[in-house]
């Protein structure tokens, strides 16, 4: 199974009030924090030497679509009408600064419905009222560049976050706004998610290019779970054209090739994924992958141990290699795997639900049973009724 990333420097940032959605906010702490930050998605320290990185070779076999570039630098009117009617534009920035955080963050002013799988770009996720942190955080950009206050965009440190869709692992990253006081020593965190951003969380200022290119990255993704393999190269090369020294474009791009029988420039594109971060666990997994297909035992051996111990801290992956497990008769396997992945993951309701398969599959109806409905006690209500129907003493069905 592949795996898909989605969406510097040391900083030292001043402590930041927080803005969640649905709460008002208040004026800015001036308290001295100092942060450390390196990229929260990476194991390790990004790789210090100079990476020579070719032009990615083009897809055999596809015609690549023309791409629509998005809109991230023009405010459109609607957003104007808005700014004209909510913030307070006549009395200084700070004023505005202070309006357009509760403007644009209360709940009861402007419902904006948080979907992390959906990626807009600003104007339309203003329009829609919906978007993931990526759409929200270019939304509230667009709006305070243009009131000319100072603000930037911030990558966050999060637990890895990984889903499982059609046949991909798909990681999360966050992203979200600081705006700074114009009275000075204090700032705004703008966060879509309503996520605790605690001083236990590392954080780095990103530039706007980055930013563009986690847009075009996530794109890209949701081209390859659509099975769309053309677009999804034409939006990675694009990711990488803007950015090209994000692992995580290369390792994404990878799994393309691999997907269109394009081993050798697969291979290619994880090893450059490697030079850029030697601790990539998504282009290890993935480079590890082709190493075992195509034989490669002693390639396949160097990389063993870091993958493994990826793999043992991915319950996701976890969850995957039970269901292989159980398909290939290897129950007590498949048990074991799915136990784990609970563990490691208590409320993911995908690990209850495999793990109740296992169960009825091994002819345990009571245990299947009590599996079953706690996985429908964590599902989503329109698929906890759908697993409402079924059987435990019947053999249950894989989930899509």
């Amino acid at each position: 199974m592949a795996s898909l990333g989605l969406n510097g420097n040391a900083q030292r940032l001043k402590t930041a009030q927080r803005a969640r959605l649905g709460s008002f906010p208040s004026r800015p702490t001036h308290a001295v924090l100092a942060v450390l930050a390196v990229p929260f998605l990476l194991l390790g320290a990004c790789a210090s030497r100079p990476v020579h990185l070719d032009a990615p070779p083009e897809l055999q076999g596809h015609i690549v679509p023309e791409l629509t570039e998005p809109n991230f630098t023009q405010i459109s009117p609607a957003m104007l009408d808005f700014l004209d009617e909510y913030v307070e534009q006549s009395r200084g920035k700070e004023e505005a600064a202070w309006s357009l955080v509760w403007a644009a963050t209360d709940q009861n002013l402007r419902r904006f419905d948080y979907r992390p799988d959906l990626t807009l770009p600003p104007t339309e996720a203003f329009d829609r009222k919906a978007g993931n942190c990526l759409s929200f955080s270019s939304m509230f950009m667009l709006m305070a560049r243009h009131l000319g206050l100072n603000a930037w965009y911030q990558e966050v440190e999060v637990p890895q976050q990984w889903s499982h869709t059609n046949d991909t692992l798909l990681v999360s990253m966050h992203v979200n706004v600081v705006l700074e006081s114009a009275r000075g020593g204090g700032s705004w965190v703008i966060d879509v998610s309503g996520m605790d951003n605690s001083r236990s969380r590392m954080q780095r200022r990103i530039t706007d290019s980055v930013v563009l290119a986690q847009y075009y990255n996530n794109l890209g993704a949701e081209a390859l779970t659509d099975g769309d393999l053309a677009t999804a190269y034409a939006w990675f090369t694009k990711a990488i054209e803007t950015e090209p020294e994000l692992h995580y474009l290369w390792s994404n791009l990878g799994v393309v090739y691999n997907r269109n029988e394009q081993v050798d420039d697969a291979t290619r594109a994880y090893l450059t994924a490697l030079d850029l971060d030697s601790s990539s666990t998504m282009a290890a997994n993935n480079l590890y992958l082709i190493y075992e297909k195509t034989g490669n035992r002693v390639a396949a051996a160097e990389l063993q141990k870091q993958v493994d111990k990826n793999r043992r801290k991915n319950p996701y992956y976890l969850s995957y290699l039970s269901e292989v497990a159980l398909e290939e008769g290897r129950l007590d396997e498949s048990l074991k795997l799915a136990e784990r992945a609970i563990k490691l993951q208590q409320n993911e309701y995908r690990f209850h639900y495999q793990l109740a398969r296992a169960r009825a599959r091994e002819g345990k109806s009571a245990e299947a049973e009590a599996s079953l409905q706690r996985a429908m006690e964590l599902a989503p209500a329109d698929l906890a009724a759908s697993m409402a129907q079924l059987d435990p003493l019947e053999q249950l069905p894989a989930l899509p």
